[in-house]
């Protein structure tokens, strides 16, 4: 082992400080708003488990697992809002009933009109069935928004449910589509029920301001239907997921939107449905990992937070304090095994250095947990750590050398052992370049694909900052981001794409988006170790020989 003993000492009290300060913030208690003591109105309820989706035509839902749920959530509500009655959903309803559950019944209605026939006449058979457990029918969810049927059709199955039923008939839709709606549509149902979901608006807005948003929305319906009564049908804020201007996905926010909006429900006597009861994995497929982080139990049947008193995002900080302690020792180990002898000081910073290595990759590790969707993305997440794995054994200890330490192969010659591997290649240079080659490569293409198709994409930042960091103070360290090393095309082609997709992404996200604003630093952070190869690159292009000679 090259590290002294006493420098490794001052490293692992490091390493542990650091591990118990980043975790005892990250879980801090938030003082916020108590809800009302009592259940909430309504849930959405879907019943869903694991890999169980909608999209497969013949998942029945186990009657066993649904009464399992109205069990729990009979609790906390005395409502369950359904959106279908296929895949066994109709027996909710009477499972419901058994938990003393009123259910908001929901028909779906598709672009299909032999589906939707079939699915109004299994409704309809449900709702006479069992009348007293059906609290109301909504007709069609969204259906406008997603331009799968035309206003004049959505009011013809409306009309078609309330004259074979007994029970009052609505449609649920955002604001805005209900206000651009003709006025037969609002004349036929019973009430209006809105969505409101401040995270998904137009113009986000944050967890804090959410409430304020709504109460805006629903007073602009009330002075479109004067007379009507207006249901909030759909309104809640994401776990977990992508952050959208200041409307920042978390357990804290989730929980500070509710119970701020279960007080003001309350305040207001305004009824209501939350969306949703349990996290559906599923919804991940088409909007992201905030897609599937609505609930606010997740998809094991656990609270996320309580009702009252303060919340944490990490309520067991201490055990992931303790996990990313045993990873920084890891680290610590493998530095002062590959890497130089320092001094007192310098222990102390690989201390620091690998006390955030490790809780970067706990959090890594967290994040890949709620975004693995698919056995494509579960690979790409595997390769992602890695990539992080990789820095963590070559770049770490070199980093430790100061300025003896090895500086990566260039793309160019990196590629060119890529073309024709050879063992005689083999060597630190080497492994640096391949690792620092996947890495900018990977968040090159997260980077582009944030810049043109991002509305569900999320900001990876823990899986990229080590590395991002530890080249760049690994350059640092050897003064590389002053070396003029000319031509070095592909460094300049690499680095130009950064600045440009961070640009974009700056310019699309706003600079209220505190994540967008992190990854974009993290592309600019990327390019250091090439400063001045790409300073003196470009010179060689575009300057003369003859003025290059005379500098």
């Amino acid at each position: 082992m090259k590290m002294a003993p006493l420098p490794y000492l001052l490293g692992i009290v490091a390493a542990a400080l650091i591990s118990v300060c980043i975790w005892k913030y990250l879980g801090a208690p938030i003082a916020m708003v108590d809800a009302p003591s009592g259940k909430v109105h309504c849930v959405s309820y879907t019943p869903y488990r694991g890999d169980e989706t909608p999209f497969d035509q013949t998942l029945v839902a186990d009657p066993a697992n649904m009464d399992q749920d109205f069990a729990q959530l009979s609790a906390v509500t005395d409502c369950v809002r359904i959106y279908s009655v296929d895949h066994g959903l109709d027996a909710a309803v009477p499972l419901a009933a058994k938990h003393n559950l009123q259910v908001l019944l929901g028909i779906w209605i598709g672009f299909s009109e032999e589906f939707n026939q079939k699915q109004i006449a299994k409704a309809i058979e449900t709702v006479n069935a069992n009348p007293e457990a059906i609290r109301a029918i909504i007709v069609g969810n969204e259906v406008l928004l997603r331009g799968e049927q035309a206003p004049e059709d959505l009011l013809r199955y409306i009309q078609q449910v309330k004259a074979a039923t007994t029970r009052p008939v609505t449609y649920a839709d955002v604001t805005d589509f209900w206000l651009k709606a003709p006025i037969e549509l609002s004349q036929a149902v019973d009430f209006i029920t809105i969505h409101i979901l401040p995270y998904w608006e137009d113009n986000p807005t944050s967890a804090a301001n959410g409430v304020a948003y709504l109460d805006q929305v629903r007073h602009e319906a009330e002075e479109h239907f004067p007379g009507k009564r207006i249901f909030i049908g759909e309104t809640g804020f994401p776990s977990a997921g992508r952050e959208r201007e200041d409307a920042r996905p978390s357990i804290v926010s989730q929980a500070l939107y509710l119970r701020s909006f279960a007080d003001y429900a309350e305040t207001h006597d305004l009824d209501y449905n939350l969306i949703e009861a349990y996290d559906q994995p599923w919804k991940r497929a088409q909007e992201g990992t905030v897609g599937g982080a609505w609930g606010f139990f997740t998809t094991e049947r656990i609270a996320k937070f309580p009702w009252v008193g303060p919340v944490s995002e990490h309520p067991d900080w201490r055990m992931k304090a303790g996990i990313a302690f045993g990873f920084s020792l890891i680290i610590l180990t493998v530095m002062a095994w590959r890497g130089g002898r320092p001094e007192a000081l310098g222990g102390l910073g690989a201390g620091f250095g690998a006390g955030f290595a490790g809780s970067a990759l706990l959090l890594q590790i967290m994040h890949s947990h709620v975004a693995w969707r698919s056995p494509i993305e579960g690979i790409v997440e595997v390769l992602l750590f890695l990539i992080s794995l990789a820095v963590l054994y070559f770049v770490l200890p070199e980093i430790t050398k100061k300025r003896a330490g090895i500086a990566p192969l260039s793309i160019y010659d990196t590629l060119n052992w890529l073309r024709k591997p050879t063992k005689h290649g083999r060597c630190i240079a080497l492994y640096l370049g391949l690792t620092q080659l996947a890495a900018t490569f990977s968040a090159l293409v997260v980077s582009l694909g944030l810049s043109f198709d991002n509305r569900y994409r999320d900001f990876p930042l823990a899986a990229f900052a080590l590395p991002a960091l530890s080249f760049a103070l690994l350059a640092f360290n050897r003064g590389d981001q002053k070396r003029v090393v000319a031509d070095r095309r592909e460094e300049v082609v690499f680095s130009l794409l950064f600045v440009v997709t961070a640009g974009l992404i700056a310019q699309e996200e706003g600079l209220l988006n505190m994540h967008a604003l992190a990854w974009c630093a993290l592309n600019l952070i990327f390019i250091v170790p090439w400063f001045g190869q790409c300073v003196a690159t470009l010179k060689s292009f575009f300057v003369k020989p003859a003025a290059i000679a005379n500098t």
